[in-house]
This record gives structure tokens, sequence and C-alpha cells, in this order.
């Protein structure tokens, strides 16, 4: 027997947290009974005379902490990137307009051409039908069961009517027993107590937003077209969007410029009590198309890291680890543009020769392109579970080659991360 490949370990004073990233499981050990399962392992037999040792070993084997030395861990990752092809659940995006009312300088889709606007630069009503008939339509000949819909831009809410059109029709799925759930990214900052009533009554669920620092770093970066700030409104409306009961969760992109300030927003969020209702996901900038110079995979960013794991820790917020394993080309993920042309990324949509599908056209081409394959040398990974050889669209476009690797990256963000969550002290 032997340590499964997916085992990461991380030191917690006198313990010892294993996690497994493709399984997700977390366990805690002693640190002096890990060295004495590494004896074992190594062919010390005398290690097994404890019957405590006898329980750990037996209870770390069920839950493939430990596995055969036969043990193909290859196809165990392989089949779970498979399972989630054949799951009976749908994951898309809605994109009723690449119009934002924001000039981040990092945005990605801002550096993308699109080449599927329609001449209104809104998806139209007759679109907007169209495209909730065509999802009505797949879920049935697919014998869906649960349908996720992310709004996405641009900034949605410049298609506030078209969301609300889509979401109304798309119910009638209520009717086949089909669970449905509706969530929104957004800027946040038009959003007004009737237009939150409006999204709450066809059924949003949460919203999605992001503050990349306190109000002097964050109004340098989420920048409005005229040039102003969004800071002091995005707060008020996040509380706003609280009183609505909508799940929030506040993404904080870091980079080279904000990460020394993050800490700081952190206290600032708790200060209003923001750790009592929302989640945080923290990020690393992926450089956009136009400007490679722009990203947070650097040493000098990941550097801060700790801090603002422990940051959020210390004011009891709920945070999510970050991580690359997307659903990109899996069957039921998918992108529907303003046009009805389908994508099988978000980052992807509207790029000129990556359309996969048009709903005004029979739905997905038969050459749709399915999951792409990762390095073999991935899949002796420990951290194969959470990076699943990076995130496609970073590699591709970027033609960075199988050199390509996010290993620096994610072991930072996955550590500090687990300690945080995990750890005793």
């Amino acid at each position: 027997m032997r340590w499964s490949k997916f085992i990461n370990f991380y030191e917690d004073q006198d313990s010892t947290i294993l996690f497994n990233s493709v399984t997700r499981g977390v366990n805690k050990l002693k640190t002096e009974h890990v060295s004495k399962i590494n004896r074992y392992l190594n062919g010390n037999l005398q290690e097994m005379i404890s019957e405590e040792m006898k329980d750990a070993i037996s209870e770390l084997y069920i839950d493939e902490y430990i596995v055969p030395d036969t043990y193909k861990e290859k196809e165990l990752f392989t089949k779970v990137r498979r399972d989630r092809d054949q799951e009976s659940r749908i994951v898309m995006y809605f994109i009723p307009t690449f119009n934002c009312d924001f000039r981040c300088p990092y945005c990605i889709v801002s550096a993308t051409d699109h080449d599927c606007m329609n001449p209104q630069n809104v998806i139209s009503d007759l679109e907007t039908e169209n495209a909730a008939n065509w999802l009505i339509g797949y879920a049935i000949d697919n014998q869906i069961k649960n349908v996720t819909v992310d709004l996405f831009g641009g900034e949605p809410m410049l298609g506030h009517k078209q969301n609300l059109k889509f979401f109304k029709k798309l119910n009638e799925l209520k009717d086949r027993d089909i669970e449905l759930e509706y969530n929104m990214i957004s800027n946040c900052y038009n959003l007004s107590e009737q237009n939150l009533k409006e999204l709450k009554s066809v059924g949003l669920n949460s919203i999605q937003v992001t503050i990349d620092g306190p109000k002097n770093v964050h109004d340098k970066r989420r920048i409005r077209s005229n040039g102003n700030g969004s800071f002091d409104k995005i707060i008020q409306n996040i509380e706003m969007c609280r009183d609505f009961g909508l799940r929030i969760t506040i993404r904080i992109n870091i980079d080279q410029e904000n990460a020394p300030h993050i800490k700081e927003l952190i206290q600032y969020l708790a200060e209003r009590k923001f750790n009592e209702f929302v989640s945080i996901g923290v990020a690393p900038v992926d450089p956009p198309i136009d400007d490679l110079n722009r990203t947070g995979h650097t040493g000098k960013v990941m550097q801060y890291v700790p801090e603002i794991f422990q940051t959020l820790r210390k004011y009891h917020f709920n945070f999510r680890m970050w991580e690359t394993f997307c659903g990109y080309g899996t069957k039921n993920f998918f992108v529907i543009c303003p046009d009805g042309t389908l994508y099988n990324c978000p980052s992807y949509a509207g790029m000129e020769g990556y359309c996969v599908g048009d709903i005004n056209a029979n739905g997905f081409y038969p050459d749709r392109p399915g999951m792409h394959e990762i390095p073999d040398k991935c899949y002796s990974c420990s951290l194969v579970g959470v990076c699943s050889g990076g995130c496609y669209f970073m590699k591709n476009v970027h033609d960075l080659g199988e050199k390509f690797c996010m290993k620096p990256t994610h072991s930072i963000m996955v550590k500090e991360y687990i300690l945080a969550k995990y750890s005793d002290s």
C-alpha cells in the first residue's frame, strides 16, 4: 500500500492535515502518527502493533488516502471528469449583452473581439424567447433534473428586462419537476429595490460581485465608464441584496497592485458585519489577452495569500477554495450569447472560431469539442483535482503550450485555504 498521489500534506503544529484534491476529503492526524504510517508503508511492519494505528490505517484506506500499490489513479481522475459529462444537470451562462458600464483594466471580456453581437447590442425579445424555448427543449430531451443559470456579461443588469423574460419562460420547467437555480455575476452598481424585487419574484437565488480592495484601491480598478469609482454604491447595494434574502459572494481578484491592501478590505467588511451574510472567493487575476503583465500568478502576489486567508479566518468569514477544474467541454456546460450562438466557456464567448452551436440552427454542431486532454504529467500531480491541467482558456489563447503549469499558484492558494479552514492554531 501507499499514499494516494492526490494527497497533500500540510503541517499544523503537532498535527498534519491531509487533503485529497480529487475526492476533496480532509483529515487530520498527529504528525507522529503520520511518521509511523510512513514507516509502515515503507515496510516496517512493527508499526502495526498499535490497535490505534490499525484503525487509523483502515480508515485512511476506506477513504482512499491510502491505496493499493497497483491502484490506477489516472483512471480514477479520468472517471471523475467523465462522470461530469454524464450528470443530469445543466450549468449554463446566459449573456444578454456584452455591453458594460465598467472599464476594469484586467477584464478578459473587454479584451476580446466579439463576432456574435446583434445590432442592438442587447439580446432582442425574440432571441430571448428563442433561447428559453431551446433550453427548455434541451432539458426535456436530455432528461435533465436540475438547471442552473448564471447571468453573465458584459454587465447582465443592462439586459434586465430580457433576464426577467428568460427566467419567466424557464420557470415552465417546474411543471416537469426540474429544479431551477438562478444566479447572477454582476458589478452590482445598477441594482435598485424595484429590479431586485423583480429578480427575486422570478427566482433569482444569488449574486456574485467583485470588490478589489478598500475604497481608494477598488475605485482605481473597478472603474465606471465615466471614470468615476464604484465602491460606495456597491457596498450599499450588497446590503440591499441581503435584505432581499439573496445569497451573496464577494470575489476578490488579486494582483501585484491590490494584494497588499486586501487585509484592510476584509477588516472593513467585518466592521460592516458582512461576515454574517457573505461568502468570499479570492482569485489571482488571469492576464487579459492584451496585457500579459497584469497577472496574479506571481510570487510577489502569492506572498500576501497567507495573510489574506488568515484575516478571513480571524473575522469568521465563510470563504471558498480557488480552483481551475471547470466544466469546459462537458455536455451540459455551455453559454448562450446575445445572438443565440453557443460556446463551451464564458471566457470564449463571442470569439471567432470557438462557436460550438446555434440555438437557431439545431443547437450544438456535430463536431462540438468535448473535454480537452490533460497532459500525462498532470495525473501524477497531487493538485490535479483542483487544477485539472489549468485554465484551458488561458493556456489556449495565450498559446502557453505543454510547459504551462499552474502548480506554483495552486500550491499556495490551496495550502493557505486548507490551513485557514482546518488549522487548530
